[in-house]
């Protein structure tokens, strides 16, 4: 009975782990934000990325509105690889419309 209940607990582990395993992390956009912010003073003024970045086995892909120090404000369409390296995939201008429509 006490092997029986030892399989039953290894099996019961084994299957939260792979649950666990294929859940992806999710990364805060304030603290990624805060961190491009930080390596990138002369080019960055201000940056809000996503509020959740999901970050699975690939990586993760997300978006960023940064101010540029032009003065310019862009999307950064950016992409986190596994080793944790930040790259640019595209970035397009962002149209600043009437509030009063």
């Amino acid at each position: 009975m006490r092997s029986l209940l030892v399989i039953v607990f290894v099996g019961a582990v084994a299957a939260g782990a792979g649950v666990l395993a294929k859940r992806p992390t999710i990364a805060r956009g304030d603290v990624i934000a805060a961190d491009l912010l930080a390596k990138n003073p002369a080019t960055l003024r201000t940056i809000t990325c996503d509020p959740e970045v999901p970050i699975g086995i690939d990586g993760a892909s997300f978006a960023c509105v940064a101010e540029l120090a032009s003065g310019v404000t862009r999307r950064l369409d950016l992409t986190l690889d596994r080793g944790g390296v930040v790259h640019e995939v595209g970035e397009s201008a962002i149209t600043q419309s009437d509030p009063w429509r």
